[in-house]
């Protein structure tokens, strides 16, 4: 799949007139929290659902290697022609695999890229059915339909089987962020007002990963929007969630960087970080970019002028930097800068054929993640999506695309705001701006989430971006940890599934483990950390994207508030050894874990 280099620029970006200010904050406990709305029924038997809750026509009944789904599974196309003219969103859902499915709560997946299919994700990290280590389809024990309806959704048009007017005549789609949302919104208009009806008052809820951390809060606020209009068939929209996200250029840019991040964790000796990064003035932006699908924007040499910090830009797409000029360059910069490739397996590349470590997460296996490299998962997922069997099993024969997962050649994305857009002028409104819009007018949570291992978008920027929402933390909301249950793995799932899925996943029941951290703030904001995680938390650490998701979907807690300030600092030391233990044995008690 082509890949993009997204090299950030350091931007002053203020909030635009435009944009609305926040309401009065409220300061919320974690159990107001949960008082805002009714929770979700308690979780039923993991079994599938007789009903069929979509359209027959877009019924998938059996899909090729693999047979029937374990549920109800729907496909087809969505109309935004009424945003877009001509525009269809291919659509894949997957119903619950639950008795209650009817009932469960709807949740939306998007890839980000931008031009990345979210099918990737859906096979690959939390659908019911994953691309096994051999081609084929396996069950996902940590499906997020086993909390709920699941949909992905390939947007924008150009991306995988979707298709724009333009496209129908041989032509490539044109988007932006803008309409990107604009056409997602129509989408899922026709989603829940002619293709599922029976879920048009369940529960809503917008996830992603990447560059979705545009598209989740743009069309978060696109769908707010659309239900103040008097007499607007109103979308459900509960909560949203945005995974290792795009969210502010200033925030991210130096977290992005692959000479900050490599001396971070260890690979860069402090005094060849001190050359580069004072003495040469030498940034570089990440190899490939931030998430697959992206496309490649070259520029030759430096970047910027010379009294400016120097950028390091790909020459190709092949994922390599070039080395500094030694006839031009300082004979110190030259040698620490190799030093730096030698030490960073090429700055972290994944491109590189004789990469050794993975550049998506830290604590995982190297392997290249291209779907031109036979034998590599996303080689083995293009291959099955590009079955004529498999095309017609999802009912996408229609789409003009000549290949998946796209898009192709002449297709173009333009980026609006001030989030992994290096275009963006000072002063561009970021997604802090419409977190700060959104937050509040959401009756369920807003949770942003980072592996605090992730190279492409390490967790540092996304937090300090978090923070400057402004939303005060709620009474005992300061960072703190949180549990999950590591519930042990059957070894035939340890056998089947591919290599980079869960690479902690083991037989042996660990129960509570650490996840993270977690910060709650008001307006129900939360930053939340999932350790060991890279850029996929639901592929790296997918015990923990689940219990992230029911985190999203009750709305309850990730972890019990701290006492206040005055009275930690007022205990004894044997007071304060007895409230750790008693915090503690609470975090990790079925309260918080179940």
């Amino acid at each position: 799949m082509v890949r993009l280099s997204v090299t950030l620029v350091l931007l002053s970006l203020g909030t635009a007139a435009a944009m609305r200010e926040p309401r009065a904050m409220r300061i919320e406990r974690p159990e107001d929290l949960r008082a805002k709305r009714t929770p979700p029924a308690p979780p039923a038997p993991t079994t599938p659902a007789p009903a069929q809750l979509g359209p027959s026509d877009d019924l998938v009944v059996d899909l090729p290697g693999y047979g029937p789904p374990p549920a109800p599974q729907y496909s087809g196309f969505l109309d935004a022609s009424a945003a877009e003219p001509g525009t269809k969103l291919h659509y894949w859902f997957a119903q619950a695999e639950r008795e209650d499915a009817a009932s469960r709560p709807t949740v939306l997946w998007l890839n980000g890229g931008p031009g990345s299919s979210s099918i990737l994700g859906f096979l690959q990290e939390n659908g019911p059915l994953l691309i096994n280590r051999t081609g084929g389809l396996m069950r996902n024990p940590w499906a997020w339909t086993k909390e709920a309806n699941l949909v992905a959704l390939e947007s924008p048009a150009g991306v995988g089987y979707s298709y724009c007017e333009a496209s129908l005549g041989g032509g490539s789609c044109a988007n932006s962020d803008n309409s990107t949302a604009s056409a997602a919104l129509a989408g899922l208009i026709d989603f829940f007002q002619n293709k599922f009806p029976a879920l048009a008052t369940n529960e809503f809820f917008i996830t992603g990963e990447s560059y979705a951390g545009v598209y989740v809060p743009t069309l978060a606020r696109w769908i707010i929007d659309h239900n103040a209009i008097d007499g607007a068939f109103k979308i459900p929209l509960t909560g949203i969630a945005a995974g290792d996200p795009c969210t502010d250029n200033a925030f991210q840019a130096d977290s992005m960087d692959m000479l900050w991040y490599g001396h971070k964790y260890g690979f860069v000796p402090d005094e060849d970080f001190d050359t580069l990064w004072n003495r040469c003035q030498v940034r570089y932006g990440h190899p490939r970019g931030l998430t697959r699908g992206n496309r490649v924007k070259t520029r030759d040499g430096w970047k910027g002028d010379a009294t400016r910090p120097r950028v390091l830009d790909p020459l190709d797409g092949s994922g390599s930097f070039r080395s500094l000029d030694a006839a031009i360059d300082p004979p110190e910069c030259v040698a620490a800068h190799r030093r730096f490739l030698l030490a960073t397996s090429d700055g972290f590349s994944q491109t590189w054929r004789n990469a050794w470590m993975n550049d998506l997460t830290l604590y995982g296996p190297s392997a290249v993640v291209r779907d031109d490299v036979p034998g590599t998962l996303d080689f083995d997922m293009a291959s099955w999506m590009r079955r004529v069997d498999v095309r017609a099993a999802l009912h996408v024969e229609e789409s003009p695309a000549k290949t998946w997962p796209g898009p192709d050649d002449g297709w173009t994305y333009t980026s609006q705001w001030g989030a992994c857009n290096e275009d963006a002028a000072p002063g561009t409104p970021s997604m802090v701006d419409f977190y700060r819009y959104v937050a509040p007018r959401l009756p369920g949570q807003t949770i942003v989430f980072n592996g605090d291992t992730d190279p492409c978008v390490s967790y540092e920027g996304t937090r300090e971006a978090i923070r400057s929402v402004g939303f005060s933390a709620i009474a005992g909301g300061a960072q703190r940890p949180y549990f999950f249950n590591a519930s042990g793995v059957p070894l035939g799932v340890l056998d089947e599934k591919p290599l980079l899925f869960g690479p902690s996943l083991a037989v042996p029941d660990a129960g509570a483990q650490f996840g993270g951290h977690v910060t709650s703030y008001a307006e129900g904001l939360s930053f939340v950390t999932v350790h060991g995680s890279g850029h996929m938390v639901p592929q790296f650490r997918p015990r923990v994207g689940l219990h992230l998701l029911k985190k999203l979907l009750s709305g309850d807690a990730f972890a019990p508030p701290f006492k206040p300030d005055d009275e930690l600092a007022a205990m004894t030391e044997g007071e304060f050894k007895k409230e750790m233990d008693a915090w503690t044995l609470r975090a990790q008690s079925e309260e918080f874990i179940a």
